[in-house]
């Protein structure tokens, strides 16, 4: 079984800048004007405004609207946000537009805008005549995205020009081939010292597979997009990704498919085989997120005799903790954007299957395996100032249990 969390965390996480990008000084990209003959822009379609998108595609907007893509702004995601705020305080308030390319791209001159607080917006991926990345994929979010200078809306489907009241026209292949778009954020970036930081893009670059970003983040799903839609299924606009572990209505299901666990239990061995199903590492995304791997082993009474960490996983079993770790100059952990050196990257690559073995007491019957996903290591939470979010907190996704 195939599945990609490619993602934007995501999906799609959408913490570009706290990943920090070493970009060429290009300037935005321009409008093209290349619209076909006879499309005029309509005043009375304001494409900014996903409610107005929702007269016609109410399915989609319903989904985006849980999506992270909506909540990309820095009021509207706390870890971003928090961020956002520790490095203005200490790089300028120019960072603002900087992290606004992708987390505002509609109008990163101006990150408090309304068009900037709806985030990854429809028109941010739909209202377009190109991405182009430049050399190196150096132009990011705005900077590669070119804007239709008439409010013309493209998708995945030719659309003739008498089928909408607004400008359309034939499928974009940016859109089609299912990652050129998604790339342009959540690409690969460095921070200023060079360190790498968010590298999804080149991750996936390196699997096996032929899998897009939108093939398991956009999945196809049941039902029409919305009332101008005569299709049976349309792909999904909720951008999946980790952060459905903390929705209101938490569905494990979507990471639980990113991962396959196999294990044995055998006198005092325990053996665990994890393989990684996604297109990228696992974990991916901002580099703060980790994997912890919990086992607890449970005597014939049901009672836990063995765990192969309690509070401290990093020293008490740090093969079981799939993470990155970034030094300063002194040798020191550090967040990410102000690291020098890379020292530990333990994440699963595409494809990988690793396998982790312990020792356990004999009067083990059976053990329980979790994976457990953070957003963010405690060291960082407590740096951010976001101790008592949900978002702080860690949320299983996966599960084996191993008996004899």
């Amino acid at each position: 079984m195939r599945t990609s969390l490619l993602a934007a965390f995501a999906a799609l996480a959408l913490l570009a800048s706290a990943c920090d990008e070493d970009e060429a000084p290009a300037e935005p990209s321009e409008s093209v004007d290349e619209s076909p003959e006879g499309a005029e822009p309509h005043a009375g379609i304001d494409v900014d405004d996903p409610s107005v998108c929702a007269g016609c595609h109410a399915e989609v907007v319903r989904e985006w609207r849980g999506s992270m893509h909506a909540s990309a702004h820095h009021d509207a995601d706390p870890i971003y946000g928090a961020m956002r705020t520790l490095r203005m305080g200490r790089e300028g308030a120019e960072l603002a537009t900087k992290c606004a390319n992708c987390h505002g791209p509609r109008d990163p001159a101006n990150p408090d805008s309304a068009v900037a607080r709806q985030g990854v917006s429809c028109a941010t991926c739909h209202a377009l005549e190109g991405v182009e990345r430049g050399e190196g994929g150096r132009r990011r979010g705005a900077k590669a995205l070119q804007w239709s200078p008439n409010g013309r809306l493209r998708g995945p489907h030719d659309v003739t020009s008498d089928a909408a009241p607004h400008p359309v026209g034939e499928a974009a292949p940016w859109i089609t081939d299912g990652e050129t778009l998604c790339l342009a954020c959540h690409g690969e970036m460095t921070n200023a010292q060079g360190a790498p930081t968010c590298t999804t893009g080149t991750e996936h670059q390196a699997a096996a597979g032929d899998g897009t970003c939108t093939h398991c983040h956009m999945p196809e799903v049941a039902g029409p997009s919305g009332a101008v839609s005569t299709r049976g299924t349309h792909r999904s606009h909720a951008f999946l990704g980790p952060h459905t572990l903390w929705a209101e209505e938490p569905e494990p299901a979507f990471m639980a498919s990113a991962v396959a666990l196999e294990g044995t239990l055998e006198g005092e061995a325990l053996e665990l085989r994890i393989t990684n199903q996604t297109q990228h590492a696992m974990p991916s995304g901002f580099p703060g997120r980790m994997v912890l791997v919990r086992a607890r082993g449970l005597d014939a009474e049901g009672e836990v005799v063995w765990q192969n960490f309690t509070d401290a996983p990093m020293q008490q079993d740090p093969d079981a903790v799939l993470n990155k770790v970034y030094h300063d100059a002194e040798g020191q952990p550090i967040l990410p954007p102000y690291g020098v050196e890379l020292v530990r990257d333990t994440r699963l690559r595409p494809d990988e299957t690793r396998t982790l073995r312990w020792t356990v007491p004999e009067g083990v019957q059976k053990v329980e395996v979790a994976l457990i996903y953070r957003l963010l290591p405690p060291p960082a939470v407590e740096a951010l100032g976001l101790e008592g979010r949900p978002e702080a907190g860690a949320r299983p996704f996966a599960s084996l249990t191993v008996e004899r």
